[in-house]
Order: C-alpha cells, then structure tokens, then sequence
C-alpha cells in the first residue's frame, strides 16, 4: 500500500469516527444535562413546571404564576 492510500483510508476512518462520535454524544449527553438541570432548577424553586397528559413537561410562565397568586390574594381579602 502506498503512502497515500494510507492516509486517505485512515484520515477517512478517522473523520468517520469524529463524526459518529460526534453525533451520538450531541442526542445522548445533551439531552441527559438538558433534563437534569431542569429538574434541579424545579426542586430549588427557580422555575415551575407542569407535566402534561404525555408526561412531557411545560414551563409555566412567571406572569401566570403572580397573576394567579395576586386573583388569589384578592379573593381572601373580600
């Protein structure tokens, strides 16, 4: 085999590997720290969740969140 042959195969492996690896790593980790730092932001209290019919979670938005508490607020005081 001469040289060149030799680099291409190898240089080709090489990008394959890179690129296999590159493609598992993105779904499988990404998706692992995307889920636990959710989770960890809902049990210290920074965002609110709720989980839907599918078991998905949805984030509620903060602006629901005061204006529930503020409708809720006001009904005890009448």
């Amino acid at each position: 085999m001469d040289p060149i042959t030799h680099t291409l195969i190898a240089t080709g492996c090489m990008f394959g590997a890179f690129f296999l690896g590159k493609m598992i790593t993105v779904k499988s980790v990404s998706t692992y720290l995307l889920t636990s730092m959710l989770d960890r932001l809902e049990l210290d209290g920074y965002i609110i969740t709720e989980t839907d019919k599918d078991g998905e979670k949805e984030l509620i938005p903060v602006s629901e969140v005061i204006a529930n508490a503020v409708n809720e607020a006001k009904s005890y005081n009448v």
